[in-house]
């Protein structure tokens, strides 16, 4: 039996290994590279650096800043120093001035802030930093509280559907138990090589590092603008990434592969990709399988961590896996996932109520807000979110997740969301055509969606229906900076179709 990655034990683990490599490739595209052993290097320089200045463990330094390797050298360093990294999330507004800064620290209990630079004068010695800077000569909040939860790692933020920003402690031996039963279920060495283009802030992404830290596995960080790219001189063996990429990747094949294989599109060494974060269309899973490429749909709450994957040796289509522990999985009497597990990816909330949240219970349960079903092999199929049950003028409580499954396939549609319609009993959706919206496909598609309602309950059925010629997953606007969709921002832009098309004199 290998041994158990442990984060204590990680900077000693890479130290030495100069076969593995970390890559940095920018927005502009210039390209660097170190081996582990070097980036280790860093890690001590920064940790002496952290010590020199007064930082004590325990203290909070802020980070707000691209990818990059010295993002990666602060989370390292912050880590073995046993100071904690406050994560901010990708595109937070800096502070406006000097006095803002010491306001903005203050508040959050910082010692300092890792910020790229914005173009505004900083003061040479004060507790702004650019991600390459040293802290030696700086004015920092020495004073600034050490946090005192003896299996704490950082302070995080993550965005649910709501797109509202909730502030996580995440635990080291919660951290610990997910990539460890990752290694386990998926397999990862050192001749893997993993790809990053989302934000480091997403802790999904720190916990990708220390996996392939650990493992001895090569790791690339690109930008979303790089992605594609970076897929080509990369060429990674393995992928994590919402729906909304996969599907823009089908989207570019087909239009600008000039002929390439799928896999030879993505550099054409993948031996595995995972998805989850939101729901997938079944034809995306079809189009993969049918380039024999392993796309696996997976669960997980940064909350508590992985709960269901699908791994090659257990994978069923339309689930998202069998769970990593059934017996830390209950379900409330209407079918909510409860996790009690000993290890959860976090401690709980900061800087959220908790009434107003009532997420983490005092037995140490977590309520996931997620509906879902187990099969009679284990497998879990999720049926929609607490959060976005539509209450009909009947009193019926309806998932709209669960009705738009029943719509998947339906000829000419390619998305379809269901909303609230605004009229009392009824349901509508804005409704994604597989082509341009005319006459003709409009009239297609709003037979095909009347062929499923004649064959489910009324209350289920679709009525009020909008049509667009664009995936909403794939606009910026309906998504949250994690990639899930914006219910709320979806109901707005439905309600501003109708209205438009009524005044018109369109159909509703």
């Amino acid at each position: 039996m290998s041994e158990e990655m442990r984060l204590q034990g990680l900077l000693d683990h890479y130290t030495g290994n100069d076969t593995a490599v970390v890559v940095d490739i920018s927005v502009g595209g210039t390209r660097r590279e170190i081996s582990h052993a070097r980036l280790a290097e860093l890690v001590r320089e920064r940790i002496e650096d952290l010590r020199a200045a007064g930082v004590r463990p325990g203290q909070l330094i802020g980070i707000n800043a691209r990818n990059s390797l010295e993002w990666l050298v602060w989370d390292l360093a912050t880590l073995e120093f046993g100071a904690h990294l406050y994560a901010l999330p990708d595109g937070t507004p800096l502070p406006g001035d000097a006095d803002d800064t010491e306001a903005f620290l203050a508040e959050a209990g910082l010692v300092a802030l890792v910020a790229d630079e914005d173009g505004q004068e900083r003061p040479a010695d004060g507790p702004l930093l650019a991600p390459g800077d040293r802290l030696a000569g700086r004015r920092l909040r020495l004073d600034a509280p050490a946090q005192d939860l003896p299996n704490l790692h950082s302070l995080v933020f993550s965005s649910g559907t709501s797109g509202s920003l909730k502030g996580l402690r995440i635990s080291r031996s919660g951290t610990e138990y997910v990539i460890n039963r990752f290694l386990e279920a998926f397999g990862v060495t050192g001749e893997d090589r993993h790809l990053i283009f989302l934000p480091l802030s997403n802790y999904q992404q720190r916990l990708s590092v220390y996996c392939c830290l650990w493992a001895g596995a090569d790791l690339a960080l690109a930008p979303f603008q790089r992605v594609f790219a970076a897929l080509q001189s990369e060429r990674p063996t393995f992928l994590i990434a919402p729906p909304v990429f996969y599907d823009s990747t089908l989207q570019l094949h087909r239009k600008a592969g000039k002929g390439q294989q799928l896999d030879a599109f993505l550099g054409g060494r993948i031996r595995f990709m995972i998805t989850g974060m939101a729901p997938i269309r079944t034809a995306t899973l079809d189009a993969y399988a049918a380039a024999g490429l392993s796309l696996l749909e997976a669960y997980g709450m940064t909350e508590c961590g992985m709960i269901a994957w699908n791994t090659a040796k257990a994978r069923r289509a339309g689930t998202v896996g069998r769970l990593i522990d059934p017996s830390a999985v209950t379900f409330t009497e209407d079918g909510e996932l409860v996790i009690t597990r000993q290890a959860p990816l976090s401690l709980g909330y900061f800087q959220v109520d908790p009434a107003a949240e009532p997420t983490f219970l005092p037995d140490g349960s977590i309520l996931t807000g997620d509906f879902g079903t187990l099969d009679e092999d284990g497998f879990l199929t999720l049926r929609g979110r607490r959060k976005d049950v539509i209450t009909l003028g009947s009193g019926r409580k309806v998932n709209p997740a669960e009705i738009e499954a029943l719509f998947a396939g339906a000829e000419g549609v390619a998305e379809l969301v269901v909303v609230s319609s605004g009229d009392s009993g009824r349901l509508g959706a804005v409704v994604s055509l597989a082509g341009p919206v005319t006459a003709g496909t409009e009239a297609a598609a709003r037979a095909a969606i009347e062929k499923v309602n004649s064959t489910i309950d009324p209350y289920r059925r679709l009525g009020r229906l909008v049509f667009v010629d664009h995936p909403l997953h794939s606009e910026p606007r309906f998504q949250t900076k994690n990639m899930k969709l914006r219910r709320a921002a979806v109901e707005e832009y439905f309600a501003e179709l109708s209205a438009r098309r009524e005044s018109k004199g369109g159909p509703a």
